[in-house]
């Protein structure tokens, strides 16, 4: 009886410890890529409508995990046609040469309780720069939030040339809710 209960203990620990570790799967209908920057003294808004995320995220042992990023450049929609059109062509985003935004992380550490800090290299219009979030991770039965808020300078990426109206400041967050495999 003894040996039965401490295989099944065995087991028990070993399929929570998996079921921990496991790639993450992305609940598309709730997780979002939104940015928002000032235009002529205005707020413009946007998201990208399409993403792919592959990630395996363990607080236990931030060393093996990873989250990689993949935008489609023409997913962006701000609700405007026109601006989405013309934010697709060389002098921002020219998908025609670089149809992705793609982040890979390199390195993770726990800052403190349910917070940690990813660092990676964004690579938007072919120009890598090392970027570092902290982000916030909230655990729900069966899903896992992780929620970033950041700031990109956008000539840091050659993203819309010299402008008196645009501001250089892009307000970026991402909201990655992921079910658990």
């Amino acid at each position: 009886m003894f040996i039965r209960l401490k295989i099944c203990f065995i087991f028990w620990i070993l399929f929570s410890c998996l079921s921990f570790s496991q790639e993450l799967v992305t609940n598309k209908q709730k997780s979002s890529i939104s940015f928002r920057i000032k235009n002529f003294g205005f707020n413009v808004k946007g998201t990208f409508t399409n993403f792919t995320v592959k990630s395996r995220i363990n607080l236990e042992d931030l060393k093996s995990s990873f989250f990689n990023v993949q935008i489609p450049v023409k997913s962006i929609f701000t609700n405007s046609k026109s601006r989405d059109k013309h934010l697709l062509k060389p002098d921002f985003f020219d998908v025609q040469k670089h149809p992705f935004i793609v982040f890979k992380s390199s390195e993770f550490t726990s800052q403190q309780h349910n917070k940690i800090v990813i660092k990676g290299d964004l690579i938007i219009k072919g120009i890598q720069k090392k970027i570092k979030a902290t982000i916030n991770v909230r655990r729900t039965d069966n899903n896992t939030v992780f929620t970033t808020k950041f700031k990109l300078n956008r000539k840091d990426f050659n993203v819309g040339g010299t402008s008196l109206v645009l501001s250089n400041t892009v307000n970026v967050t991402m909201i990655y809710v992921a079910n658990r495999n």
